[in-house]
């Protein structure tokens, strides 16, 4: 690998033009993971396409209309309206045009329609009991469409642009995920959320406006770009969720997201509900009431705590937060009559960008670079075409 000074290489990257490709490259992503799809329908919205099935090209068929995809004796029947095609292995749909666009919809089982960029690809799972079906986009398409499904509509542009950046680096620090199954990520939460393509204005301007743009660490090593929903208030060390500590990924205190949509919660079981969990998963003696009672008053008022201690019980707050599906694991407990209450802050795991207070800087306006320098100590933006070449071997 090339040594290389990083002011040197961050005063050429952020100060001068940035190298750009002409072209972005095309990415794999599973869509409809989720679901157990056995019949849906495939229409083009905006240009040609051609269709191959078993890697040969279908010929006299209505290059506008819809198709029927549904599982038939482990393998796949192709058919329109007017007649059915035949059964393949695979299907692929290539747009003629470098904007292709087209629709999907699952038929068994119903679900809304879905809109994407770019082409489609057809299989069979494995086992044959399901599609498997991948949408080879542009890369840019692809963050747009994140972005879209992770934030929602109508935010600031200076947000969209660092949702991006963030989006940008998950998805190229993360490219072979799941590579051994025929492509990179899928659609889902354990990779991205992706459901569509974006349809805002002000997203696809973000996203384009920042083409490129990855955050690395003082390594030169992209980040885990990790974002929430709501902090409560603090974010969480790295170390304390995942038990990875990194020098970016560090606990900050913020005031912006405080008054969000996301920001409080309450939780209310049976006092019963409590002694058995405390019991039967972490052997507590519940019938001794000296050593029950400290379990129905906990608190975290001094900032954000990584387990719930009384005496020698010591549980993480994140299995109790799994375990009853509580919003986060910024939580106090008390004791209402016969129940416990579970008084809240903030939604997701607290790691790294809190979207509703960057949210709220945003509109404030703080810059999309003040945003990301609140949230992630010690990192730098810089262009991929240059880190990959002063990076190279």
């Amino acid at each position: 690998m090339k040594k290389i000074y990083l002011p040197l290489l961050l005063t050429v990257v952020l100060f001068s033009s940035f190298i750009r490709p002409e072209n972005p490259a095309n990415v794999s992503i599973r869509i409809l993971t989720t679901k157990v799809i056995s019949t849906f329908a495939f229409s083009p919205t905006s240009g040609d396409y051609l269709v191959y099935a078993d890697e040969q090209l279908i010929k006299d068929y209505d290059p506008t209309g819809i198709f029927q995809m549904n599982i038939e004796k482990d393998s796949i029947l192709l058919k329109t309206f007017e007649r059915t095609i035949g059964r393949f292995a695979s299907i692929k749909f290539y747009s003629k045009e470098k904007q292709g666009e087209f629709k999907i919809k699952s038929v068994v089982p119903q679900s809304r329609v879905r809109t994407y960029d770019g082409n489609m690809e057809v299989g069979l799972t494995a086992d044959k009991s399901q599609f498997l079906i991948v949408n080879k986009v542009p890369l840019e398409n692809y963050i747009a469409g994140v972005v879209q499904s992770e934030a929602g509509k109508n935010i600031s542009l200076e947000y969209y642009k660092l949702q991006a950046i963030l989006c940008r680096t998950f998805l190229l620090s993360h490219i072979n995920r799941h590579e051994a199954e025929g492509f990179q990520l899928c659609d889902d939460v354990h990779c991205q959320a992706y459901l569509n393509k974006a349809t805002e204005a002000n997203i696809v301007k973000g996203v384009f406006e920042t083409k490129g743009l990855v955050i690395v660490d003082n390594d030169l090593n992209l980040i885990t770009s990790a974002f929430h929903s709501n902090c409560g208030g603090v974010t969480c060390n790295s170390q304390d969720v995942w038990s990875i500590s990194t020098s970016y990924l560090k606990s900050v205190k913020d005031t912006f997201c405080i008054h969000s949509f996301n920001a409080v919660w309450q939780r209310t079981i049976p006092l019963e509900d409590w002694k058995a969990y405390l019991q039967l998963k972490h052997k507590l003696p519940v019938d001794d009431s000296a050593k029950f009672l400290g379990t129905t008053s906990f608190t975290q008022a001094n900032g954000r705590s990584t387990y719930f201690t009384d005496r020698n019980l010591k549980i993480p707050l994140k299995t109790i937060r799994a375990d009853f599906k509580l919003r986060s694991t910024y939580f106090s407990i008390e004791q209402i009559g016969d129940s416990i209450r579970f008084n809240g802050r903030g939604y997701g795991h607290g790691v790294g960008l809190c979207q509703e207070g960057a949210m709220r800087q945003a509109v404030l306006g703080y810059s999309f670079r003040s945003i990301l320098n609140y949230y992630y100590k010690d990192v730098h933006l810089v262009d991929l075409s240059a880190l990959n070449y002063f990076t190279q071997e």
